[in-house]
């Protein structure tokens, strides 16, 4: 009888996981909210934004009864909680599986759907005939990811060091042994981008080694289609077609999302140690500002870029909270290319700067991260004062940024970074004391972190096509002033393209007089100079057309 009984626990604990009492109340809750919700969704006809904000408050307040009524729990009880099938709080352990059904379903449905979505887009940009501009928008929107992640690692930096976030830190977090992955040097991130196994790259879910992959196929179709257009013309069609089915099919899992995010908030509360606040509450408040400030500084840029501030956060903000949700930048690449969609920013520049955004440039995972372990550093030890503060800040700057070319984008971003840039200064024997004291709430912190960072790029993509004049007629975020204005840059650079097209053939026309063997040196002289002269009539011709089109503009 009482192997007959064991085995019913186990049975309970180990495969249904409802193993108390407590927990079957817990659950049946849970599972009535959620039920609740989407009957009030589907009677109720509320915008998108609304049912998603809806979500992640029932999600909060469930969340926190759960941690009322288990008394705030440290980080040590929590765990060890969670271990014991004896404990008095092991029943939130079990409730957490069971409330992680819509969060898994909708973010595995989303990486489902990220490779292929960035494989396609890549691919059919570069496939298609007459698309140029694409290394110099890549350019673009590396450097202006790379400035945000120096500007926020700068006030991130400063506020702990004017807060003091690090004092008497270390006193706490003594004895404390987390580890993490080591630095990786410069030139293996770059290396790494390009993969060594086809399949593995589509298989692992990072994103740079796809998008290698795909402009290489894409840039190999555009060349077969001088000699084998028909056949071309087809790939690039099914491309299209492929694309348009890929859209439908994340629509799909976009319609529980509400659920999902209610989902998501509720286990990201229940399942860490917010009594640990009340320790660390500093360390926490001055990264979440950063956090609010960098939010701040993308939305002074797209002021300052001539953007229409509400009409961009209107779309903006689905992509803010896909991150703060998913807390994963790959999980949220598919809802902000669908907003730069809506935004009629061109897929030349979303397809290519959005899903660069999650892997390079983080400007919270990266920026705010590398700020506030520096400064919890600095003011918790007396150490890197030796230094002085200019040149610690300086090394620490450099590193950050060489780091967010690459170290962001694998797992468990928190410890890589912090990692990498401690140990990149020359502080190692810090990075354990330095990740006790801001791994305890690392979770609650990531949500803001991945919201900032997806955010981030959609700011740069929206910039970015601004600057290159690819936001189409029609966008919501342009005035008919800035709209104009698009078209005058596509102008220019149509009158640049000929330009520089003209000159090309000129060469090409050259070099193929000069294989005729027959030619004396005087014929190749002459040559020569007609080379010489037809591409001063082309600069001369290209900048009386840029002059006569700039006096027409400013009358």
């Amino acid at each position: 009888m009482q192997i007959l009984a064991e085995n019913k626990n186990n049975i309970l604990r180990d495969f249904l996981a409802i193993s108390k009492w407590q927990s079957a109340v817990a659950i049946l809750i849970f599972v009535a909210l959620q039920i609740g919700f989407f009957i009030f969704l589907k009677k109720i006809k509320i915008t998108f934004m609304y049912r998603v904000i809806i979500g992640m408050l029932i999600g909060l307040v469930f969340g926190i009864a759960i941690q009322a009524i288990i008394k705030f729990p440290d980080q040590e009880t929590l765990s060890a909680g969670f271990k014991d099938s004896e404990s008095n709080i092991y029943w939130v352990n079990e409730l957490n599986i069971w409330s992680q059904f819509f969060k898994n379903i909708f973010i595995r449905g989303i990486y489902l759907l990220t490779i292929p979505v960035v494989f396609i887009a890549i691919f059919k940009i570069t496939a298609k005939p007459g698309e140029s501009g694409l290394a110099r928008i890549t350019l673009k929107g590396i450097a202006l990811l790379l400035i945000n992640v120096g500007v926020m690692f700068t006030i991130t930096f400063f506020l702990g060091i004017v807060t003091k976030v690090g004092k008497g830190v270390f006193d706490e977090a003594a004895g404390s042994t987390p580890t993490g992955k080591d630095n990786i040097p410069l030139p293996q991130i770059i290396w790494n981008y390009l993969p060594e196994n086809f399949f593995a790259a589509l298989s692992t879910n990072t994103i740079i080694p796809v998008m290698v992959i795909a402009a290489i196929a894409g840039m190999s179709v555009k060349i077969l289609a001088k000699r084998h257009k028909v056949e071309m013309a087809a790939i690039v069609k099914g491309s299209e077609t492929a694309w348009k089915i890929t859209s439908s099919m994340l629509s799909t899992f976009m319609k529980i999302m509400p659920l999902a995010v209610m989902s998501m908030i509720s286990t990201s509360i229940t399942a860490r140690p917010i009594g640990e606040l009340a320790n660390i509450g500093k360390v926490i408040g001055v990264g979440y500002l950063g956090i609010v400030i960098a939010i701040v500084w993308l939305s002074l840029q797209i002021f300052l870029s001539r953007i229409k501030l509400g009409a961009w956060w209107r779309q903006a903000w689905r992509p803010l909270v896909q991150g703060f949700s998913t807390q994963s930048s790959n999980a949220s690449l598919p809802v902000s290319l669908e907003s730069l969609e809506k935004m009629k920013v061109s897929e030349r520049v979303s397809s290519t700067v959005a899903p660069i955004s999650t892997t390079m440039g983080l400007i919270a995972c990266a920026g705010i991260q590398a700020g506030l372990a520096t400064s919890i550093l600095w003011t918790g030890s007396q150490v890197p004062h030796s230094m002085g503060l200019f040149t610690y800040f300086i090394i620490s700057l450099f590193v950050t940024i060489v780091a967010s070319l690459g170290i962001a984008g694998v797992p468990g971003t928190a410890t890589v970074v912090t990692v990498g840039v401690i140990g990149g200064i020359g502080f190692s024997e810090f990075i354990a004391a330095v990740l006790a004291v801001i791994t305890p709430l690392d979770g609650l912190f990531d949500m803001g972190r991945t919201g900032a960072n997806v955010l981030g790029g959609v700011a740069a993509s929206t910039i970015v096509a601004k600057s290159e004049g690819l936001i189409k007629e029609g966008s919501i975020i342009l005035n008919s002033k800035e709209v104009e204005k698009q078209k005058q840059i596509l102008f220019l650079k149509s009158l640049r393209d000929e330009y520089k097209n003209n000159i090309l053939n000129s060469k090409k026309e050259y070099a193929k007089e000069l294989k005729r063997i027959e030619l004396t040196r005087e014929e190749k002289n002459s040559l020569k100079n007609i080379l010489i002269s037809q591409q001063k009539d082309f600069k001369e011709a290209y900048l009386n057309k840029r002059k006569k089109f700039k006096e027409i503009k400013n009358k």
